[in-house]
C-alpha cells in the first residue's frame, strides 16, 4: 500500500506523456492545467477552437466543456494536472500573499503562449515537480507542495496583465455550476441541503442537481462528501492531537460511522488507517 501522501492535489495527472487518447469533450469541478512540450493539434473550450503549439498553456476551472483533439499522424506530447483548489486555498491563507488561483477563479480559462525563456523555465518546474511526484515519504510531498506553489505563481506572472480586464462569457449553465461550487467551497463544514442550495441560487433543486451531474460527472451531494473528505485528509495531517471523531465533525459530517464508511469508499483505507499511517510517517523523517 502507498503512503497517503497529505497534500493529495490532483484529481489526474501525467507528465510527459505522448500516448494519444479518443477525444473526449468534458467538463468537471477541478482545475486544470495543460500544457504542450512538443507536436501539434487543437484544444476545444466551449465553441472555442484553440490550434495548440510547443509551448502552449492553456489553464482553466474545467467547468466550460473542453478537451484536447489529435490528429492520427501528428505527435503530441503533453502534462496535464486537474488539482484541487481547496487545498491550495488552505495553504494561501497562511502565506498571505497573492492569490495564486485568481486566474483561475477571474479568466476562467486562457490560453498562454510562452516564449523560449519562459518555456525553458515552465518545462524545468515539470520536471522537478515530477521527481518529488513520485517519491512516496512526507518531505517530498511538502517540497513538491512549495514547488506546485511556485509555478502557480509562475502561471500568475503570466497572466498578470489580464486580471481585471478581461470579460469572461460564461455560459448561464457554467454560472449557475460555479455559484454551487463555490457555496460548497465556502460552507463545506455546515449543514447543507438541496433546499438550501435552491434558495441559494435562485433555481430549482431538481435544475441544479441536473445541471451539476452533466457539468462535473457528479451530483451535489457526492462533490459535497468529496470536498469534506479531503479536507479530513488535510487535517489527519497537519493535526495529529485531533482525534477521527472530532475531524469528523469539524469537516462537517454529522455521524461517524457515516464519515468512516465514505472515508473508506474514496480513499481505500479508514480515516483510522489514515491517520496512523501519516503519523508514522512523520514520526520516521
Amino acid at each position: 500500500m502507498k503512503l497517503p501522501l497529505p497534500y493529495s492535489l490532483f484529481g489526474e495527472y501525467y507528465y510527459n506523456w505522448p500516448k494519444k487518447k479518443k477525444f473526449s469533450f468534458h467538463s468537471h469541478a477541478l482545475y486544470e492545467i495543460f500544457y504542450l512540450h512538443s507536436g501539434k493539434g487543437d484544444f476545444w473550450l466551449g465553441d472555442r477552437r484553440i490550434s495548440l503549439h510547443p509551448g502552449d498553456l492553456i489553464i482553466m476551472d474545467g467547468l466550460t466543456p473542453h478537451g484536447p483533439k489529435v490528429y492520427a499522424d501528428d505527435e503530441y506530447v503533453r502534462s496535464m494536472f486537474q488539482l484541487d483548489p481547496s487545498i491550495i486555498r488552505y495553504f494561501d491563507k497562511q502565506l498571505h500573499g497573492l492569490n495564486p488561483l485568481l486566474p483561475f477563479e477571474q479568466l476562467i480559462h486562457c490560453r498562454i503562449r510562452l516564449t523560449d525563456e519562459y518555456r525553458a523555465e515552465f518545462e524545468d518546474m515539470l520536471l522537478r515537480l515530477n521527481r518529488l511526484y513520485v517519491r512516496q515519504d512526507l518531505i517530498s510531498s511538502s517540497r513538491f507542495l512549495m514547488a506546485f506553489y511556485d509555478m502557480l505563481m509562475f502561471i500568475y506572472g503570466r497572466c498578470e496583465h489580464l486580471l481585471g480586464s478581461t470579460a469572461i462569457q460564461a455560459s448561464e449553465r457554467e454560472r449557475s455550476v460555479r455559484k454551487i461550487v463555490s457555496f460548497i467551497e465556502h460552507s463545506y463544514a455546515e449543514e447543507i441541503t438541496l433546499d438550501r442550495l435552491e434558495k441559494q441560487v435562485y433555481l430549482s433543486k431538481q435544475y441544479l442537481s441536473k445541471i451539476f451531474r452533466e457539468a462535473t460527472g457528479m451530483t451535489i451531494i457526492d462533490f459535497l462528501h468529496s470536498r469534506r473528505i479531503n479536507h479530513a485528509k488535510l487535517l489527519f495531517s497537519l493535526e495529529q492531537a485531533s482525534s477521527v471523531t472530532d475531524v469528523c465533525y469539524e469537516v462537517g459530517f454529522k455521524n461517524l460511522s457515516h464519515f468512516s464508511r465514505l472515508f473508506k469508499e474514496q480513499e481505500g483505507i479508514s480515516p483510522e488507517r489514515f491517520k496512523k499511517l501519516t503519523h508514522q510517517a512523520k514520526e520516521s523523517n
